[in-house]
């Protein structure tokens, strides 16, 4: 179980085939992890949100590359998967009454789940995560 910072980047997309692709191959060429990765497309675009390691930075290889991006701190939470870790994540930030402007899942390794989500403070969402004992 862990529960940490990391960088989510959401990045503008053409909704056109082979752009996610292109998207993808400057991560491979940064040599950044992607975490976790959840789009939205709308006609002929596409929003892009990428979770990688906070220590890892592909930023500028995103700007020089010409996609418009912005970076934005969130929580990944690892943890063993069971009923209900959806409505526990919201009722935590309920609680402490913290926004969730930002929430999705990705697959893990074994029994394991993944969620990413952007809170209105993440420092009180951290510390409020922690202590909870759900996680």
């Amino acid at each position: 179980m862990s529960i940490r910072v990391v960088k989510q980047y959401s990045v503008f997309l053409a909704n056109q085939p082979g752009a996610l692709k292109d998207f993808a191959d400057l991560f491979v060429q940064e040599n950044a992890t992607l975490l976790a990765v959840s789009s939205d497309v709308r006609f002929d675009a596409a929003v892009v949100r990428v979770a990688i390691d906070y220590k890892q930075e592909v930023g500028h290889a995103l700007t020089k590359a010409g996609f418009t991006n912005v970076k934005t701190d969130a929580i990944c939470i690892d943890t063993p998967d069971r009923i209900g870790i959806a409505r526990d994540i919201g009722a935590v930030m309920s609680q402490h009454n913290l926004n969730i402007t930002s929430i999705y899942g990705a697959a893990a390794v074994g029994n394991q789940a993944r969620f990413v989500l952007v809170v209105s403070d993440i420092q009180k969402a951290v510390k409020a995560l922690e202590e909870s004992g759900l996680f």
